[in-house]
């Protein structure tokens, strides 16, 4: 029987990034990213694909939220994988903690019969919570803030499940979007986090060598 977590944020990093890597979803290995850098890990929040593990990782979603967010109208979630994130975060919201929120998501094309535009599940409004899986050069997240800002939204908060801690233009990603965009930019666990755990770990230390020299190039 699956039964939802009541963690500390310590617990639930540590918590979080065993279910990854139990799931594969955080893998290592070798592989080609969005930006074209070639990773030794990988984070891939599309395999939670039967109910149990999406309700885990909405799970860990919500807890943070309670925790650590509370200025939002909405929950917006980019396509694709941004749809069931914030759709199965705001079914969490409201199952356990009574919080009842709004999501909404983008088409990649704007529809021109029917439901008109790119956005399904109404007009953004107010401040949006964006919800993506992960954070490295930060380019599909400003895809995102860009799409709200110019439907006179307006977005306070990113919340991802990692944060690569990887270089966008010459800073940490993640800090050129909280600068550039005025935002708070949440992570539940970092490069950092999953580091510590597996330097702790002999298990993983055949992957430590291929970690250690890709975050040479790229962490900052």
């Amino acid at each position: 029987m699956y039964i939802l977590l009541d963690l500390s944020m310590n617990d639930l990093k540590n918590k979080f990034i065993e279910f990854t890597l139990n799931h594969e979803i955080l893998r290592f290995g070798n592989f080609t990213l969005k930006s074209g850098r070639k990773s030794p890990y990988f984070f891939n929040s599309g395999l939670c694909s039967n109910g149990i593990l999406l309700n885990k990782l909405a799970d860990c979603y919500a807890k943070y939220i309670v925790d650590n967010i509370s200025d939002f109208d909405y929950i917006f979630g980019p396509a694709y994988k941004g749809i069931t994130l914030s759709a199965s975060i705001s079914m969490i919201l409201e199952s356990k903690y009574g919080i009842n929120k709004s999501f909404l998501f983008n088409r990649k094309e704007s529809k021109d019969h029917g439901e008109l535009g790119l956005f399904v599940g109404g007009k953004p409004y107010g401040k949006a919570l964006v919800v993506d899986d992960v954070i490295s050069s930060g380019s599909s997240i400003i895809n995102s803030l860009q799409l709200i800002n110019e439907s006179k939204s307006i977005s306070q908060n990113v919340l991802v499940a990692f944060d690569r801690m990887e270089v966008g233009s010459k800073d940490r990603a993640s800090i050129e979007l909280s600068k550039k965009f005025d935002i708070s930019i949440h992570s539940i666990i970092t490069l950092d986090d999953i580091f510590n755990y597996v330097s702790a770990n002999k298990k993983y230390e055949m992957h430590m060598e291929d970690m250690k020299n890709y975050m040479d190039l790229y962490k900052r």
